[in-house]
């Protein structure tokens, strides 16, 4: 081959390399990375992602990776870092790793010393029975139905069954709240009064069963102590002497005694023979003084 030939063809390549053209096809943002080593070849600030999740290493950027060393799918707030149950939230930014729908904080309260959950694993979540994302150990209301657990248990109704309260464990509608503003309704409240067979047959059952059992033992027993202070008092009222006075004096202290009369009807009752006896007294001296002028 001629010298000239060799030129040509050397001089040919040079300008084929350093065409515009052929720049582009190598380095087609010109961020003097070539296309084959660069990650972003169409973005002249980008070129590199280190850890492979689609995030620039570069920084500033819409795509900057803000977890360079992770690979990581987070796009919320934070972009390329651990993000286990890819809902775009990273996962020292969600208050719900797993994505179980129970929060990190409940799901550690519930854990105890024997069964500690997962919150990075979604299969290991603890008992939601009415899926509002309560633990059953934190829910106060584990069957949702608006009555707490602790007044289900009391009256013996079902904790986990939402159509059985104790309203309606024994069969129909058998109670009501009384709430003002409202009136009767059957639904729980609070604030409301309740009349039901459940509380009466709880109360009849329970430490209310003595004073209530009481209540008409008490009213028997005023009623017999009234009844003994009228009688003596009206006998108080007609006695006609002293004998007939110290016998009833004498059963006023014995029932005192037996607790047959009221302590403050035995202060009456006291103080009306003091009275009668000075006036049966006075009756006899009024008496003796007469007999003794007539003689």
């Amino acid at each position: 081959m001629s010298r000239v030939a060799v030129w040509f063809c050397l001089l040919l390549s040079f300008i084929i390399i350093s065409s515009p053209i052929a720049q582009a096809q190598d380095d087609s943002d010109g961020d003097g990375y070539n296309d084959d080593d660069d990650a972003y070849p169409n973005n002249s600030e980008a070129w590199s992602d280190s850890d492979g999740d689609g995030f620039s290493d570069q920084p500033g950027l819409n795509i900057s990776d803000d977890c360079p060393n992770t690979h990581g799918m987070s796009y919320r707030h934070m972009k390329g870092c651990f993000d286990t149950d890819g809902d775009g939230i990273p996962d020292t930014l969600d208050d719900d790793i797993d994505g179980d729908g129970i929060t990190n904080d409940l799901e550690l309260a519930s854990s105890t010393a024997l069964k500690k959950y997962d919150i990075f694993n979604p299969d290991d979540t603890p008992p939601d029975h009415d899926w509002d994302t309560i633990p059953d150990v934190l829910d106060d209301d584990d069957d949702n139905d608006g009555w707490s657990d602790e007044i289900e248990l009391e009256r013996r109704s079902d904790t986990l069954d939402e159509d059985i309260t104790p309203f309606t464990m024994y069969g129909g509608n058998t109670g009501w709240f009384y709430v003002s503003g409202e009136g009767f309704v059957s639904d729980y409240h609070s604030h409301g009064t309740e009349i039901s067979l459940s509380w009466l047959l709880s109360a009849l059952t329970s430490e209310l069963i003595i004073p209530i059992a009481l209540v008409p033992i008490y009213g028997g027993i005023w009623v017999h102590r009234s009844r003994n202070f009228r009688r003596l008092d009206e006998g108080l009222e007609t006695v006609s002497s002293l004998p007939n006075l110290r016998e009833i004096e004498d059963e006023v202290e014995q029932l005192m005694r037996r607790r047959r009369l009221h302590t403050h009807h035995g202060v009456i009752l006291r103080n009306t023979i003091e009275r009668r006896e000075d006036e049966l007294d006075q009756g006899w001296f009024n008496n003796y003084r007469r007999g003794d002028s007539e003689e």
